[in-house]
């Protein structure tokens, strides 16, 4: 039986998206990995050490899946790190106080995941499970409109599927399925590139305006976008004055901290509390580099940390190499930015956002033994830190 007398009665708009080639072929990437993360919350949630029968340092461990208060050990897991700052936000809003740096604050947290969050939480009752499941609903349209903007790019079918897996089983990708702003980012941004690729420029400046109220770096698509204009040959006009929209929600954002704290800086100077400051883009690099042995140390795991942004670099200069100068500018800039804190603290959280790294990988897995060599690295150490993160080791939660 054909696909379409399967759906005959299905209603027309749910037929069609159904049968859309994108929706199609973010489905199983999506199902995988998140499927891997939910088995290792729950695997490690219901892990008992019990005391060893004989001696010579050996665990016993036990797991039981029989046990009540499923969703409460959940909770407490995704509920921690940055979520919780998030969570805090949806449920009780900013703080109402003169700026200060001396401990850390909401203040570096942009607004627009927490809002939605609110809203949402006000139907279900409840905030960290339903942020984790509306990251997870972002996350699978992200990856629908990724595989739209891959074709738009000139990528073939199989080369978008592969960007799709990539990205999807990225090693920190679980971050995708938690109470963060990484997957409604990773919407916005490639909502907005599509956009503009399909020359829809106010559409493209409103999805910018919403990335800049999600996350600093969505100020970045304004150069980009500005970019990928002047490729399409088109004059300077009225459309192009659009793109000028993009920085609004950070304005936004910079007005309402200025209102709150007499700061309108407040979400930068209030990164000096995570140790973060402001230097060169290298020196972060440069620092492992000298330091190589120290593969992780507390809150950083330094040794994929680097890797993510060298691969995020050449990423880039591969883009300019074959003179995709928007995607370029975007991916550089992306990465370049988290790297001027001089530290290479979530770096790969960084990059994971940063669609166009994807794209360039997917080219190279045109070779089967290279495709089967990332999908390789990219599944085991997301397992790894996956089950990491649930155990609560302070490396795979930032």
């Amino acid at each position: 039986m054909k696909k379409g007398s399967r759906l005959k009665f299905v209603p027309g708009f749910v037929r069609s998206i159904a049968l859309d080639e994108s929706v199609r072929a973010a489905w199983f990437p999506f199902l995988l990995t998140r499927a891997i993360f939910l088995i290792a919350l729950l695997l490690v949630s219901n892990l008992t050490l019990l005391e060893p029968s004989f001696g010579g340092g050996v665990q016993e461990p036990e797991i039981t899946l029989q046990s009540a208060g499923e969703a409460n050990r959940v909770r407490s897991i995704i509920q921690s790190s940055d979520a919780n700052w998030y969570v805090d936000i949806a449920r009780e809003g900013y703080e109402r106080r003169p700026f200060d740096n001396a401990e850390q604050h909401h203040w570096a947290f942009f607004p627009l995941y927490p809002i939605v969050l609110s809203i949402v939480a006000r139907l279900t009752g409840e905030f960290p499970l339903t942020g984790a499941v509306l990251s997870s609903l972002f996350f699978f349209f992200a990856l629908v409109i990724f595989h739209k903007l891959c074709l738009a790019f000139g990528l073939e079918a199989p080369a978008a599927g592969r960007a799709l897996f990539y990205i999807s089983a990225f090693p920190t990708s679980y971050f995708f399925s938690l109470p963060v702003t990484e997957s409604l980012f990773l919407l916005l941004t490639a909502g907005s590139f599509l956009a503009a690729k399909r020359e829809r420029w106010w559409v493209a400046a409103a999805l910018g305006a919403l990335a800049s109220a999600t996350r600093l770096n969505g100020v970045v698509l304004l150069p980009a976008l500005a970019l990928l204009y002047w490729r399409s040959g088109r004059r300077i006009r009225f459309n192009f004055l659009s793109l000028l929209l993009i920085p609004a929600g950070l304005l936004v954002f910079m007005l309402h901290l200025r209102s709150l704290t007499g700061n309108a800086l407040a979400f930068v100077e209030a990164q000096a509390a995570w140790g973060r400051a402001t230097g060169l883009f290298f020196y972060p690099l440069y620092e492992y580099v000298r330091n190589y042995y120290l593969v992780a140390s507390p809150w950083n795991f330094r040794l994929l940390n680097f890797a993510a942004a060298i691969l995020a670099l050449v990423c880039g200069a591969v883009l300019l190499k074959r003179r995709e100068w928007a995607l370029a500018a975007y991916c550089l800039v992306q990465v370049i930015i988290p790297l001027s804190s001089t530290t290479l603290m979530g770096m790969s959280r960084y990059v994971m956002i940063t669609f166009p790294v994807f794209m360039v990988l997917a080219y190279a897995g045109n070779r089967e033994r290279v495709d089967q060599t990332i999908r390789a690295i990219f599944i085991a150490l997301f397992t790894l830190l996956a089950v990491l993160y649930a155990a609560h080791f302070s490396i795979a939660m930032v």
